[in-house]
């Protein structure tokens, strides 16, 4: 490769390929743009087709000559400028929306609701913002001016904020023009200053001594006395609570409990075989044959003791009869 200046490789201008393009598409493109120049002869052989600007003038020589076709072709012009002014027409505000040539019925009305919402849309705005908008119909244009403030509206404005309670700014009092003081003025008032001073120094002090006044007949309420004791107290006083009460059986059953324990503390005597034998012996039959020997017994003899301190209560009822 030739290199031309220090160091360049020369660059050879070579067209860009965009990719291959289908070659049938293409064709068909090509035939597209050239079907009016070839294989198109004229309807008739020796008749030429004049331009368009030539059949103007032809038109405008004909008119000239002939006036009473032109005024006719122009009352023709006018009566569909009047169809056209018979078009559908709505109001929207302050202008007017009619329908254009050829414009369908649904077109005409959403443009019409579209120019509604704009004003709508400026209503709110004017309203907000205390601004007038002018809108010119044939630009668009749209102008703001400030509202010019009515009294009515101002009177309006102050009972609406009268009647929430609004903030009303005080008006600031006016500043008052301080005199200039002659010497005397001003060491009477320091005189009184300190007098001021002095006073309110022994009103501390005097503040430690001070006691409370106690009118006659006064009454001092002692503090309160807790009638109610915690949940799990044993309360004494007062009617027992249910399953507490001290009933005859409990008195004797007491005392039972002291007699086996005395009889627990004396040395027992060796028992013989026949009386352990016979101790041992249990009842198998009833509701208990399926407990063991052990709570049997135990159950016979709480049984047995229950019976005899029943039997005493019944002997000191007859005694007292």
């Amino acid at each position: 490769m030739a290199v031309f200046g220090p160091g360049k490789p020369r660059k050879i201008p070579v067209p860009k390929r965009h990719g291959v393009r289908d070659p049938l598409k293409r064709k068909a493109e090509l035939e597209a743009a050239i079907k009016d120049k070839i294989n198109n002869p004229p309807k008739e052989r020796d008749v030429q087709e004049v331009s368009n600007r030539f059949k103007r003038f032809v038109k405008l020589k004909e008119q000239a000559n002939n006036p009473a076709a032109a005024a006719a072709q122009k009352r023709k012009q006018q009566q569909k400028r009047k169809r056209d002014s018979k078009r559908s027409a709505l109001q929207v505000g302050d202008s007017v929306v009619h329908q254009l040539p050829k414009e369908p019925e649904v077109a005409f009305l959403e443009r019409v609701t579209k120019v509604q919402q704009d004003r709508v849309l400026e209503a709110k705005f004017s309203t907000k913002y205390n601004v007038e908008v002018e809108r010119d119909d044939s630009t668009g244009a749209i102008k703001l001016k400030k509202k010019k403030s009515h009294e009515i509206d101002e009177l309006l404005k102050k009972k609406a904020e009268e009647a929430k309670g609004g903030f009303k700014r005080k008006k600031k009092p006016a500043r008052e023009v301080q005199k200039k003081l002659t010497l005397s003025e001003k060491k009477a008032l320091k005189k009184q200053k300190l007098a001021e001073k002095q006073r309110k120094e022994e009103d501390k002090l005097l503040e430690e001594f001070q006691l409370d006044k106690v009118e006659f007949g006064e009454v001092v309420h002692g503090p309160p006395t807790l009638n109610t004791k915690p949940r799990h107290a044993d309360k004494l006083d007062g009617a027992p609570r249910p399953g507490k009460k001290r009933l005859l059986l409990h008195t004797m059953l007491e005392q039972s409990k002291e007699e086996d324990e005395q009889d627990e503390e004396q040395p027992r005597k060796k028992k013989t075989k026949k009386g352990a034998a016979a101790e041992k012996k249990v009842d198998l039959k009833g509701k208990r044959k399926n407990l063991p020997v052990a709570t049997r017994m135990k159950l016979d003899r709480e049984q047995q003791s229950v019976i005899d301190m029943y039997r005493q209560i019944k002997k000191q009822g007859r005694k007292a009869e």
